[in-house]
């Protein structure tokens, strides 16, 4: 069953085996946050993987949930 963890962001273990993906992609928000730490920008990142503004928006909130002790990633 889908879980919604922030807005445009869900966990479903029929996709990516439940890790944090973005609604709609098989895109873990793990790898998109491994493409930052590694220097990529969020417009690199939205170009390369064809992000809409809102998914960014989605990515953004997901990782601020993470830094407040929310959510964490796999």
């Amino acid at each position: 069953m889908q879980r919604d963890i922030t807005p445009g962001v869900i966990s479903d273990p029929a996709i990516l085996g439940g890790r944090p993906t973005l609604r709609g992609r098989r895109i873990a928000v793990s790898q998109l946050v491994d493409q930052l730490a590694g220097g990529m920008t969020l417009s690199e990142l939205q170009d390369d993987y064809q992000l809409s503004d809102d998914e960014i928006r989605a990515l953004l909130d997901y990782i601020a949930q993470v830094a407040s002790g929310g959510e964490r990633t796999r």
